[in-house]
């Protein structure tokens, strides 16, 4: 064998070759969808979502948790956007723009989260993995930037080197987009009594104190999304209605001692107010008190029989009772 042949000819060009493939593959691929996490799945599937729906509902993962099990509109489908905090709610701003990309606007939006959902905004880490590589197109990275989410824009490098991220997350996106989903279970009329001698793991009263100090104000993330909701709301005209989450009986009367959680409602509202086409904010705690045992953790409710509550109550504000 000529070594002086294959080493300055042979490797280099097998090396071009296999660059120039990869290169390929990824340009063939870089439409499709990363499979990484729900809210990756989301955005694969999207189409399959009901297309003509006059209700879309958002929410952390405390709604997340109802959303793809109970169905809370057996009348009219709704289009479950649900997703987790991680994302923030600038996330549900952009996965409606997406939505309504391929969709017929609805009559209203619902975002039923925590209080808590509202002051966050991304870090880093979570902008990265929820945000910059699910939301990859031009517009959608000029509004994180102008929502402050510190994230920068990408720098071209070779498929090769970023090899998961161009061809394996995409091309199992390619293989699993179209997981079936379970299906909904329909809610009754009443609520069936609570099950008793049924055990289940819940939140240590540490856990829930931790929630008592909660900063509850607008983050400039969020404050940014709720606008581009409202400019949405404008051109097509339909209804935007935030639903304050379950939260634990004794954060509700800590927060009560304080002027946080007034303040987060006013400042919302007048969000709301000023740039909605039509707006409202709904509270299930008005409607049903969850006391602290009824929350497996500081944030999410037991399953199933907690988790049903806050689906039937959803249920029956949304769509049992007008709207003002």
């Amino acid at each position: 064998m000529n070594w002086k042949t294959f080493l300055t000819i042979k490797i280099p060009t097998a090396i071009v070759l296999l660059t120039l493939l990869i290169e390929t593959l990824a340009y063939f691929l870089s439409e499709t969808p990363k499979i990484r996490h729900p809210l990756d799945r989301l955005v694969a599937t999207m189409a399959q979502l009901p297309g003509n729906s006059k209700t879309v509902l958002f929410g952390d993962s405390i709604t997340q948790d109802i959303g793809w099990l109970y169905e809370i509109s057996p009348q009219d489908p709704i289009a479950n956007l649900t997703t987790n905090q991680a994302s923030g709610l600038i996330g549900s701003a952009l996965l409606l723009k997406r939505y309504l990309n391929i969709h017929n606007p609805p009559t209203r939006i619902v975002i039923a989260a925590s209080p808590e959902f509202f002051s966050y905004s991304p870090s880093i880490q979570a902008a990265k993995i929820y945000l910059r590589s699910v939301f990859e197109k031009e517009q959608e990275l000029n509004e994180l930037e102008a929502a402050g989410i510190d994230i920068s824009k990408p720098v071209w490098t070779p498929s090769i080197l970023r090899f998961e991220n161009a061809i394996v997350d995409r091309a199992a996106g390619l293989l699993f987009s179209g997981t079936k989903k379970p299906q909904k279970v329909s809610i009754a009329e009443e609520l069936p009594p609570k099950p008793s001698g049924h055990k289940d793991t819940e939140a240590t009263p540490s856990q829930i104190k931790v929630r008592n100090g909660a900063k509850l104000k607008l983050s400039k993330s969020a404050k940014y999304a709720v606008r581009k909701l409202c400019q949405l709301s404008q051109k097509h005209k339909f209804e935007v209605i935030f639903v304050w989450a379950p939260v634990p009986n004794s954060v509700l009367i800590a927060w009560s001692k304080s002027d946080n959680f007034i303040s987060l409602n006013s400042e919302l509202n007048a969000e709301l107010s000023k740039y909605c086409y039509k707006s409202n904010i709904l509270d299930v705690n008005s409607e049903k008190i969850f006391p602290d045992n009824s929350f497996r953790d500081a944030d999410h409710l037991k399953r199933p029989y907690w988790t049903l509550v806050y689906a039937f109550y959803l249920k029956k504000m949304l769509f049992e009772k007008k709207k003002n």
